[in-house]
């Protein structure tokens, strides 16, 4: 066995044991914790949405102190979660954990919403102004708080920067863009680095302004075009959804290509691709929506909890999608990134150059909004030359991991997460106190 093969192997063995037996149960009892003692906030705010909205329409246009509108940053968050996890990621969930695993995707997008509120807060409330007349802020700032010292906000910090480089999404880009186009895949690799970098070098107001045009044309095709496949196999979805909640609980045997799954994959899975979807406890997010111009952090966290809806209504429709055509059990020998496009070519003409454009612009979307958190990330480590070895470090990785399959690479931006969520919410318990729900 090669040292590659052995470190995959090694990740493989980290992130079943973490999100089998650890990771799923944090989010869901720390969401479940905060669900009761805010008193079911999440749920307030969704039905709150219009006077939320109105409040921050006319705070953001009232306002005029440094920092970037909020509206703009929602779509900057969305951004960075509304991308590849929704459409290939959360595909994953449902060929290993089986249909059981949308209904625990349901229960982590409910506990992930408060979660997400707790660490927006959190990053708004301790943000600092930086020299360029806007503001640093995110789980490196608040774990100073939380523990007194800055061993943890270092290393939440450096582990930002890895989970910065978007190595799974950026793959799949790759991978599509040769596939669909008869590109040469060196030519891809190379252009996609260079647009990668600029917009990374730009910052989050750069950033802001590509995710404002990208992500609405993406999240309404999107939405459009799985919402036209459900409704043209609406006859099976009573029974696909009976077999979601029946197999949440209990173990699902074999089925066609489908290999069997327990309670414990179906939760492990459902879990973990909707924290990776969603952000959920990892810290991107804070740190993006620290830059608002609001300087009321619940304000600001109760848009946090419309994005990560935003993020869970499309990773629904996905599997929703592949439930109702008989894809989990029927595609289960396809890359994950090429189920979507299959099941399209069935009712549309060019699905698959259009999913390669839609997969263009959410994967693009979150690998430049990823980066440029850990840019932030690289430069609260080492102010003056952080970004610059950063940068060169994301084009080594990015090339690196561009010679290997997916499912190897996902593995490793899961066993990240699952170390950030971990770190994150013991931060989020330690500072409950100075949360205002």
């Amino acid at each position: 066995m090669s040292p590659t093969d052995f470190t995959f192997n090694l990740l493989v063995y980290i992130d079943n044991i973490y999100w089998g037996k650890i990771g799923w149960l944090l989010v869901c009892l720390s969401g479940l914790y905060f669900t009761i003692i805010s008193r079911g906030l999440q749920f307030k705010t969704l039905y709150n949405f219009r006077s939320n909205i109105q409040e921050l329409v006319k705070e953001s246009r009232d306002n005029q102190q440094a920092g970037i509108n909020p509206f703009k940053l929602y779509f900057t968050s969305v951004g960075g979660m509304v991308g590849l996890g929704n459409v290939v990621g959360i595909s994953v969930a449902l060929f290993i954990g089986g249909p059981g695993s949308l209904f625990w995707t349901l229960i982590a997008t409910f506990c992930g919403m408060i979660l997400k509120y707790c660490e927006i807060y959190l990053g708004v409330k301790y943000r600092v102004q930086n020299k360029h007349g806007g503001f640093d802020g995110g789980p490196m700032y608040y774990m100073q708080v939380a523990f007194k010292g800055k061993f943890l906000a270092y290393l939440i910090a450096f582990l930002i920067c890895l989970y910065g480089i978007e190595t799974y999404q950026f793959v799949i880009l790759v991978d599509r863009l040769e596939h669909t186009f008869h590109f040469n895949r060196t030519v891809v690799i190379a252009s996609l680095l260079l647009i990668t970098v600029y917009t990374a070098l730009g910052g989050i107001k750069r950033l802001a302004s590509i995710c404002v045009i990208l992500m609405p044309i993406f999240m309404v095709s999107y939405i459009i075009f799985a919402s036209y496949v459900i409704a043209m196999n609406i006859n099976m979805l009573p029974d696909f959804l009976v077999l979601c909640m029946k197999s949440a609980f209990t173990d699902h045997a074999a089925v066609g290509g489908f290999a069997g799954s327990s309670m414990m994959l179906a939760a492990q899975f459902g879990v973990s691709k909707t924290v990776y979807s969603g952000d959920i406890g990892v810290g991107y997010d804070s740190i993006v929506q620290s830059e608002s111009k609001i300087a009321d952090p619940k304000k600001q966290a109760h848009l946090a909890i419309y994005a990560l809806f935003s993020d869970s209504f499309i990773c629904i429709l996905t599997n929703l999608m592949l439930g109702v055509t008989n894809a989990w059990q029927t595609m289960t020998d396809l890359p994950p990134s090429d189920v979507v496009a299959t099941i399209l070519s069935q009712y549309l003409p060019y699905s698959d150059l259009f999913m390669t454009i839609l997969f263009f612009f959410a994967g693009f979307a979150a690998v430049i909004a990823y980066m440029a958190a850990g840019v932030k990330c690289a430069t609260f480590l080492k102010p003056r030359y952080g970004k610059y070895v950063y940068l060169l470090y994301a084009i080594f990785a990015l090339v690196f991991f561009c010679n290997f399959p997916q499912e190897k690479v996902i593995v490793v931006m899961s066993v990240l997460s699952g170390f950030l969520v971990l770190i994150n919410i013991i931060g989020i318990i330690k500072l409950r106190k100075n949360i205002e729900f």
